[in-house]
């Protein structure tokens, strides 16, 4: 079992998810006192490391459903679902920002993200008021009211990405005293900035906490912090005065998003961007052509790429469950529930760097095979499509005795008996439709387990209790438990994608699905190296940034780039971003700071959804697009407590 350096000791104020004040409980017994917190070195310590807590889910056993029963700690699952790359399936709790036509502030989601940011400007508040009571040696005192700047900045920038404008509060305050109404959205990422310029402007703070306070806030993370604030702030301000007073609050042009307002600011997160290299942060890469997903193993999390985590151990309270969210029935008995979009694996290039095109799959196919019946994918329906996706043998093979007729009937009701007869393959049809997945950037297959493509997994009873060998993804599912049966999911209404991103698959690499062990990060170089090509983009230094993004592809063995227009840049710029960071709830902010949302996650219609491998939409459940989807208006209860907030309108209260 790993150490973790922030693990909560016994006795270690706990903060409580509250709307303002009240983070350390002044009366329970196993608890220490806020008012005697901070009296000695050893007390400080601890509260020093009971600021982490709040990041941890408490809850994980209960299961992964974005819903206050479920979840506490980084909500890691919905917002990841909020993002292009990402469905959330889940029958009982959908995520309701995307389901609901109408957009409610009472959200889970809202107000939970509220008392996360809330909980930890609080007691980071309280820890800068009282460290000077610790009696501390000077260095010491300076390093933790920097840990704490950096966490208040932190939450700050959090809670400014979703609301584009909240209440300030810079000292402790009691609950009654949580009146203030928003700060514009500048003035909060002034608070940001200010905090994080502290960190970087003080001497006894750390370059980097690589070998000593591994996990801790450090320069490097501070710079990167900073930059990626004044990358939010090129933007300009999507607040409430700016948002509302516009006849149309929707995007500027749904093909390009939105062009910053105040392009200066790359300047300064350039300068940022390039002091994070300075302080010891880099790109992981061992060598291999599975470097980008070896990161995302325990053995490696403690690479100079890894700049602020949150750290995981087997150790029940400081485990992650992220196992039972991602990962299928066949790996742990996972729940899928997070799952890869069709979009998104159909946005993956090929291996030559191309756009990958069905219809271009299709010709392809055609010309290598002219004895064949041809493929005229564009006068298909996305539900006729399904039929090249289909497994073999659904009309002869004696495997399938007894359910031959049924998993024939249940494909031809999909894509109908006429286009059953014409296309389907029964011997050769998986050989085909795997082409399609392969010769692609080879990130696709690393972090999403694609149809036909063998896989050793694990599930406890199953197999006389061994790993199942060479499973596949199949349609429709027949075979359970067996070596070279199919790959099993949770959640298989239709055919869904599977994702491998930081999915144990084989025996012994877990003790079960809720005690996941490697780090989650919340800032890496890869970030801050992309999003510094994007303020070079930005400024028209092409040259600089091809080479930043050609680092990142290399490393994935994907060809590079030359430089070429601004958009072709931001184009190229923003496919890294979106292929990188899948499961690390990161792109619902891309892209509403780049204003593609619509374009991405809705592709630009007002009711998109769920989708099969084939393309067809809302299945299972939709999402209702609304101007009003982002920023998000407070949460009702909040409102309740302290009416001087504003509410968005067209949010239901």
């Amino acid at each position: 079992m790993k150490k973790i350096f922030n693990i909560i000791i016994a006795g270690t104020a706990l903060m409580s998810a509250v709307s303002c004040a009240d983070m350390l409980n002044t009366a329970p017994s196993d608890q220490i006192a806020s008012g005697n917190m901070w009296t000695t070195p050893e007390l400080a310590a601890k509260g020093m490391n009971g600021l982490y807590e709040t990041f941890f889910n408490r809850k994980q056993n209960k299961g992964t459903q974005v819903r206050s029963e479920n979840l506490d700690g980084l909500n890691k699952y919905g917002i990841e679902a909020l993002g292009f790359c990402t469905d959330y399936y889940s029958n009982n709790y959908p995520i309701y920002l995307l389901y609901n036509e109408t957009k409610r502030a009472n959200d889970w989601q809202i107000n939970h993200e509220w008392q996360f940011v809330y909980t930890i400007i609080h007691a980071t508040n309280d820890a800068i008021a009282n460290l000077g009571k610790a009696g501390l040696d000077e260095a010491t005192y300076q390093r933790y009211i920097c840990e704490a700047k950096f966490l208040r900045a932190w939450a700050y920038y959090r809670a400014n990405m979703f609301w584009q404008g909240v209440p300030i509060y810079l000292e402790p305050v009691s609950n009654e005293q949580c009146t203030k109404t928003q700060s514009s959205a500048a003035e909060v990422w002034n608070v940001v900035i200010t905090d994080l310029t502290d960190c970087i402007n003080n001497q006894y703070m750390p370059d980097n906490t690589l070998t000593e306070n591994y996990g801790r806030p450090s320069k490097g993370a501070a710079y990167a912090l900073r930059g990626m604030a004044y990358m939010w702030m090129a933007r300009g301000s999507q607040g409430y005065e700016e948002r509302w007073d516009v006849d149309d609050p929707g995007l500027v042009d749904p093909e390009q998003g939105v062009e910053p307002l105040h392009p200066e600011y790359f300047d300064n997160a350039i300068a940022d961007f390039e002091k994070v290299s300075e302080c010891g942060y880099d790109l992981w890469d061992d060598g291999t052509p599975e470097s980008y997903i070896n990161f995302f193993e325990a053995a490696n999390e403690k690479d100079n790429e890894m700049i602020f985590a949150i750290q995981y151990d087997e150790a029940s309270g400081f485990c992650d469950n992220i196992q039972q969210a991602v990962g299928a029935s066949d790996t742990y008995t996972g729940w899928d529930e997070v799952k890869p979009s069709a979009d998104f694996v159909d946005y993956y290039q090929n291996s030559d760097g191309t756009p990958f095109s069905w219809f271009e799959w299709a010709e392809d196919w055609n010309e290598a095979h002219p004895d064949q019946q041809p493929i005229d994918w564009d006068e298909l329906t996305p539900k006729q499509r399904a039929v090249f996706f289909f497994r073999d043998g659904l009309k002869s093979n004696p495997a399938y005795e007894d359910e031959q007729h049924h998993l024939r009937t249940q494909a031809i009701g999909i894509c109908g008996q006429d286009i059953f007869d014409k296309y389907y393959l029964d011997e050769g049809n998986e050989a085909r439709i795997k082409t399609a997945y392969d010769n692609r950037d080879p990130r696709l297959k690393q972090t999403i387990v694609t149809p036909y493509e063998p896989v050793d997994c694990y599930t406890a009873n199953y197999n006389n209790d061994e790993n199942m060998i060479g499973k596949q993804m199949r349609w429709p599912l027949y075979e359970r438990g067996t070596d070279g049966g199919d790959f099993w999911l949770e959640k298989r209404a239709s055919a869904f994608y599977c994702f491998r991103k930081y999915v144990r698959f084989t025996k012994g690499e877990l003790i079960d699905r809720a005690r996941c062990y490697t780090d989650f990060p919340l800032i890496r170089y890869t970030d801050v190296l992309l999003q510094w090509a994007e303020a070079l983009i930005e400024r028209e230094r092409f040259a600089e940034a091809a080479n930043k993004i050609n680092d990142v592809r290399s490393r994935a063995g994907m060809p590079p780039i030359s430089a070429g227009s601004k958009e072709e840049m931001r184009k190229a710029v923003r496919y890294e971003r979106r292929v990188e960071f899948p499961v690390e709830a990161i792109n619902f902010f891309d892209e509403n700071r780049w204003g593609t949302y619509r374009k991405t996650k809705f592709k630009n219609q007002d009711i998109h959804g769920g989708q099969s491998w084939w393309g067809d939409n809302t299945v299972e459940y939709a999402w209702y697009w609304q101007n009003n989807i982002w920023p998000w208006s407070i949460p009702m209860a909040e409102h309740q407590r302290n009416p001087n907030l504003r509410t968005s309108p067209g949010w239901i209260y």
